[in-house]
């Protein structure tokens, strides 16, 4: 017997039940890999539709297909396709394996089985891995739900620690060549003893290139930005998210005029995630007291928005914008200038910094 068995081949039918409710669960709540801080992915690697088949064939490291157990059969009574690719990210060095599960064959359900990795090439991984929807978020992969004729693609995660011993997996490890398996054991002992066992590649950028061709606003990106060389110069930069999923940017511009403070702000109309250029229409206020001032000192009517112009924003990468102005029409020119994000600046959202795999 190569592992433990973790759960006994009657218990199967209550593991769907139990399936089922997990799904619909995590279906209330959809979470936008984007914007979600929880997310054990590098934000910004993967879209918020994640992709069917590999990028083409040298981008595909699985292509097989299985004998698996059918839910209330006895024996290995359907056929599951099996694929596996990596999606590359902005950030160099880093990727996110894919796997893509699909039933071709027989007449019951076939269940997601629990999944194991190892560094290197190994007879038995000693990690436990979670094959991840969208949401993407916590603990607790898709294992037993059910696979579907459709087919579906997860983001795999892998446990630093091991099931037993020593000998932690890091994301070097996982960016790197593992083994990976597929363990249908757990459901029907007596059917599936052996699990289905793979050899990852490690991620090559040549081979494996990123779902969106350039770098996109992401929720880790919200913080204070500075423009080098220029002291008490620079941007505060939100990336919200409605309740609807759709996201926005607000920005605060601060910089001097005349020797004295002066800031502008603006924020996009709501749009789907993903967007890599934005456009926002910046403004400055006039009128109004120091807050000190007595309430009832001013009220909204003294105060008046004045445009400025467009300020447009591009992602290069994580921690850097390339930003361009047009404030010619208000007397102040144009131009463009690139802000970097300050690891350690008050806008930066507590305990999160750009990738959680590096920061």
């Amino acid at each position: 017997m190569r592992r433990q068995i973790l759960l006994p081949a009657l218990i199967a039918p209550l593991l769907v039940v139990l399936a089922l409710t997990t799904s619909q669960v995590q279906a209330t709540g959809e979470i936008n890999i984007l914007t979600d801080l929880d997310t054990p992915f590098p934000p910004g690697c993967v879209a918020m539709d994640l992709p069917t088949e590999p990028a083409s064939i040298d981008n595909t490291l699985v292509d097989a297909v299985v004998e698996a157990p059918a839910v209330g059969l006895a024996g290995l009574s359907a056929d599951v396709e099996i694929l596996v690719w990596r999606v590359g990210c902005h950030d160099e060095g880093f990727s996110v394996v894919l796997v893509r599960l699909r039933q071709l064959t027989g007449a019951n359900p076939v269940l997601v089985p629990l999944v194991f990795a190892e560094a290197g090439n190994v007879f038995l991984p000693n990690h436990q891995a979670h094959l991840h929807r969208l949401p993407a978020s916590g603990p607790v992969g898709a294992s037993g739900d059910f696979i579907g004729f459709e087919g579906t693609t997860y983001l795999l995660a892998v446990d630093q620690l091991p099931l037993s011993g020593p000998g932690e997996f890091l994301v070097e490890d996982y960016n790197d060549f593992f083994s990976l398996e597929f363990f249908w054991a757990a459901y029907a002992p007596l059917d599936a003893g052996e699990g289905e066992l793979f050899l990852i590649d490690g991620y090559i950028p040549a081979l494996d290139p990123p779902q969106d061709p350039f770098p996109v606003f992401h929720g880790r990106m919200s913080g204070q930005y500075e423009v080098p060389g220029l002291p008490f110069t620079g941007m505060n930069l939100l990336v919200g998210e409605l309740i609807d999923g759709r996201n926005y940017l607000f920005a605060i511009f601060y910089t001097h005029l005349d020797g004295l403070p002066f800031w502008v702000a603006g924020n996009t109309s709501p749009r789907a995630p993903g967007f890599d250029i934005v456009t926002l229409n910046m403004a400055y206020l006039t009128g109004g007291e120091f807050f000190t001032d007595p309430p009832g000192s001013f009220t909204a009517a003294d105060m008046s928005v004045v445009p400025i112009g467009p300020l447009i924003m591009e992602v290069l990468d994580c921690h850097t914008l390339l930003v361009g102005y047009d404030f010619s029409s208000a007397g102040f020119g144009s131009g463009v200038i690139e802000m970097v994000r300050v690891p350690d600046g008050l806008g930066r959202v507590a305990g999160y910094d750009c990738n959680p795999w590096v920061d």
